[in-house]
């Protein structure tokens, strides 16, 4: 497990499925829109914040990291941009 330090703040990309009105799922499907995150843990002064939210972040901000064998990014709060509810 991994404790967050200050603001800080782990994420990971958040899986997005593009369907069609049909509903059928289109895999690799091209998109402008930002990739949003899925927030894996927080440090203790990064308020507003919770494991499982998805956000929108600056992904050009944080670090890459491997968590388990999975990618991930460490960033501070400050470069989240919005909480998606």
């Amino acid at each position: 497990m991994i404790e967050m330090i200050g603001t800080q703040v782990l994420v990971t990309e958040a899986t997005q499925e593009n369907t069609s009105a049909g509903g059928i799922i289109l895999q690799g499907a091209v998109s402008k829109a930002a990739k949003p995150g899925l927030v894996l843990a927080v440090g203790p002064d990064a308020t507003h914040l919770k494991a499982g939210d998805r956000v929108f972040l600056k992904w050009h901000e944080s670090m890459a990291v491997d968590v388990d064998n999975k990618a991930a990014a460490i960033i501070d709060m400050a470069h989240i941009l919005a909480v998606h509810n």
